[in-house]
């Protein structure tokens, strides 16, 4: 047995710290800069509502997501000493997918023993740089969390396949049942996951078909029932232990089954089947070249090797699982009619997976294409990290960025702020009531977590001639402008892309700012 030199024994290391350190950089430098997100902001306003306990919180089967999040991020803010709605930040909040999205990146060294180190570097490294995920590892969303216990259940059930003893197979369906239920607690969406992984899992039983001494549904179901009894029922108790509230409230258990049947997505979601297709792989010039595509490249390569005949590459049929199930993610998604970026997030991490997985038995290349395979691993994670550079910065809240989707405006950052300086020198309370008129007007109400008195109405009210601030949404700016128009000045505002807001500030408020200041 050859014994490594210390070189060999730490290069791995080294490069794994470094793939770490590139992944940690890039989501968590300034991770409060840019401005709080439609979808952020409801997520914080559930955290919140989950902390108070005199909210009754429970989990909304109808227009929320699971409960993980939230209960993730408490704890978090409660160490930060953000126990309320306006002492919540968004660092605090965000530190929940930056944490998930670093650790994602983690996942691959579970599998370095079974296919080598430079392949699993690899994958890590496109985790790692990767424009899309890296943007929604900056996102209070519930997305990080379940393409980190999805890439992990996934890994799980490949080590499951792998194992040869009953106590490691039932360990690792213990683990992969927990982290399938994790899954669920974060988001409806985990089902796509499971069709697309039992989909792959069949074709590959398939394809094995005419050996049917080792391989019929009797005789695996006879080898494998108990492992399947235990990820079934882990998976049970660790979704309904979120859902249920430490199973204080069982009939939250009840609620996330009927979430598949009456949960209500939101209108003006609806795509073309060749969207996430044409977002990922088709370049888009939009001040910049936008593209994910040379990772699609290899994770076609990885696909093709694994489907040669007479393929050589350790653990095939686990590489043909994986390639059934990312193709299989991509294509339900593609066939659902409602679509945003970050429903991407778990399939493309399934596409950096098998990226790396091209890089296979690189050891026994020649050495010349050993240098040409390096060469392009340090391009492709080079480019890549260059656009996440300009997703998470310049164009962090532009439209033109495909992952920006329906972005907050920057100038909607200065009215808490400038509410703030308007109150000074006034008596308490004197900036309210505020009145928000008309629909979608998420994130406001982040912005206006100092006010206690804000009313919320989705037409214009008589009292609302009183509010010393409304803000009004376009659908309902003409009806306000013309019921405020001797009562109040006009101040255009603007709060998500193409979405402007009309505020309106009562004129004695208006006076006392426009008089200049006395020495």
């Amino acid at each position: 047995m050859k014994i490594p030199t210390p070189i060999q024994t730490a290069l791995p290391i080294l490069c794994w710290i470094g793939v770490l350190a590139l992944a940690v950089g890039m989501r968590f430098e300034h991770l409060s800069k840019r401005p709080f997100h439609f979808d952020e902001a409801t997520g914080a306003r559930i955290t919140a509502q989950r902390m108070d306990p005199a909210s009754g919180y429970e989990f909304n089967p109808v227009h929320n997501h699971g409960p993980l999040l939230s209960a993730v991020a408490s704890p978090i803010c409660h160490l930060n000493g953000e126990s309320t709605w306006p002492s919540m930040t968004k660092l605090s909040l965000r530190l929940v997918p930056a944490i998930a999205g670093s650790l994602l990146v983690l996942v691959p060294l579970i599998w370095r023993k079974r296919f080598g180190h430079v392949p699993m570097l690899a994958a890590a490294a496109f985790l790692a740089s990767s424009p899309l995920l890296v943007y929604y590892s900056r996102m209070f969303i519930h997305e990080m969390i379940l393409a980190l216990c999805g890439l992990l259940c996934l890994t799980l059930i490949g080590r499951y396949s792998t194992s040869t003893s009953n106590t490691s197979r039932n360990v690792s369906a213990a683990l992969a049942g927990i982290t399938l239920g994790l899954m669920f607690a974060t988001k409806e969406s985990f089902a796509i996951s499971v069709i697309a992984w039992s989909g792959s899992a069949t074709l590959v039983f398939l394809s094995q078909w005419p050996n049917k001494r080792t391989c019929s549904p009797r005789l695996y179901w006879k080898r494998h029932q108990t492992p399947i009894l235990i990820g079934l029922g882990s998976a049970g108790l660790s979704s309904a232990w979120f859902y249920t509230n430490g199973f204080t409230n069982p009939g939250g258990a009840w609620d996330a089954v009927r979430t598949f049947f009456i949960y209500q997505t939101g209108a003006g979601h609806d795509k073309a089947f060749s969207y996430y297709f044409e977002m990922l792989a088709i370049p888009k010039k939009a001040a910049i070249w936008w593209f994910e595509t040379p990772v699609l490249i290899l994770a076609a390569i990885s696909m093709i090797r694994a489907h040669l005949p007479g393929s050589t590459i350790p653990h095939v049929q686990l590489i043909r699982f994986l390639s059934y199930a990312s193709i299989g993610h991509l294509l339900i998604y593609s066939l659902i009619a409602y679509k945003t970026p970050w429903l991407m997030c778990l399939p493309w991490a399934h596409f950096c997976l098998l990226a790396g997985l091209s890089f296979s038995g690189i050891h026994k290349w020649r050495l010349p294409l050993q240098g040409a395979a390096l060469l392009v691993l340090i391009a492709v994670t080079a480019q890549q990290s260059k656009l996440s550079r300009f997703a998470t910065g310049r164009f962090a809240s532009d439209a033109r960025n495909p992952y920006a989707y329906s972005p907050t405006n920057r100038d909607i950052e200065s009215v808490r702020d400038w509410l703030a300086e308007l109150s000074k020198g006034t008596s308490p309370g004197s900036m309210e009531p505020i009145a928000v008129v008309g629909r979608e007007y998420w994130p406001l109400p982040w912005y206006l977590r100092d006010f206690q008195q804000i009313g919320y109405w989705p037409q214009p009210e008589p009292v609302i001639n009183q509010c010393a601030v409304v803000f009004a949404m376009p659908e309902a700016a003409d009806a306000v402008s013309e019921q405020l128009e001797h009562s109040h000045m006009i101040l255009p505002r603007t709060l998500r892309s193409q979405v402007p807001v009309m505020m309106y500030l009562r004129k004695d408020h208006w006076q006392r700012w426009m008089e200049p200041e006395t020495p």
